[in-house]
């Protein structure tokens, strides 16, 4: 199967270090301290809130509601001068841009954090922020670097074990792109049990996925399948729109390689309808062409013809947006 057949998640999904965070931060929001007897107890709660808050929006890929969200985290941590909860709020905040393709701004805010990580003595937010800086070296190209760096984050990470599964998947991922395969499966194994028992189901499908790409590649399309499947149920369990979409093309591309058409086509048709919903136009192409093709093979004449003109539909569609001035400020 051909790369682009299966989609390579990024290094670590948008919602899984701001998960990550958030989940410190509640720790920490629900400490032995008493709650709502003072400003600062009341304060850390609510920053708390704002990043779960924020969290939810990041993983529907509503970007600007995240970094909104984040923001409001920000100030309130910073209103008590909860050094820890800025250095997290940073940090989250530098997922939502690196997320959105803002990869200025996220650098800006992966090295405050990462500054802000040290006058707290926070390992835990150290090890985020590197995994941060790491992705943002990883998409330069510059492999060692972020594999490095992803080392750090894994060696302060130690004894959390959200972040010790992102920085476990990070690695994971340079080491695939350097082509260390098996160790980078073992690495994936390891996060991937970290998180079935944390219940982090989009850290887990993510896990899968990276998997099923891995072996994919290495030409292994029947265990490819099984970890796509993988994905695909713990996205469910997540109620993940858009990484539902990507799982059963996922699956669907593996199943037309492995000969089973018409599975294939039902997974295809379900790829399509879910992107639809979850405006996933990429998938929704995606889905279209292969159902075109399938539908030809299978002798499903009707189903091919619509399949090609609601195609074509889409390419006049696109072709149209994109003559289309762009709008005033």
């Amino acid at each position: 199967m051909k790369r682009n057949d299966i989609r390579v998640r990024a290094v670590v999904p948008a919602a899984a270090l701001a998960a990550a965070v958030a989940a410190a931060a509640a720790l920490g929001a629900c400490s032995s301290a008493p709650k709502g007897t003072g400003e600062v107890y009341d304060t850390r709660n609510k920053a708390a809130e704002y990043a779960a808050l924020a969290d939810g929006f990041l993983a529907r890929g509503e970007y600007e509601s995240a970094v909104s969200f984040y923001r409001e985290s920000l100030d309130a941590n910073s209103r008590v001068d909860n050094v820890e909860g800025v250095a997290r709020a940073r940090a989250s905040l530098g997922r939502a841009y690196l997320a959105a393709g803002n990869r200025e701004d996220a650098e800006r805010e992966f090295a405050e954090a990462l500054a802000y990580a040290g006058m707290a003595g926070s390992k835990v937010a150290a090890a985020l922020a590197k995994a941060g800086l790491g992705e943002l070296a990883f998409g330069r190209g510059e492999r060692e670097a972020a594999l490095a760096l992803f080392g750090e984050s894994l060696a302060l990470a130690q004894g959390d074990e959200a972040a010790t599964a992102v920085a476990l998947h990070d690695a994971a991922t340079a080491k695939a792109a350097m082509g260390r395969g098996p160790e980078a499966l073992a690495d994936l194994e390891k996060a991937a049990a970290i998180n079935l028992k944390g219940k982090r189901w989009t850290e887990l499908a993510s896990n899968h996925y990276m998997r099923a790409s891995i072996l994919s590649r290495a030409g292994q399309p029947e265990a490819a399948l099984a970890e796509a499947l993988g994905a695909l149920a713990a996205d469910k369990s997540a109620e993940n729109g858009k990484g539902i979409a990507a799982d059963l093309a996922a699956v669907a591309a593996l199943s037309r390689r492995l000969g089973k058409r018409e599975e294939a086509y039902a997974y295809w048709r379900r790829a399509f309808d879910t992107s639809i919903a979850a405006n996933e136009a990429v998938v929704v192409r995606k889905s279209l062409v292969a159902l075109g093709e399938l539908a030809g093979e299978l002798g499903k004449e009707k189903e091919a013809a619509r399949g090609k003109a609601l195609l074509a539909r889409l390419d006049e569609a696109e072709g149209a947006a994109k003559a289309a001035p762009p709008a005033k400020p």
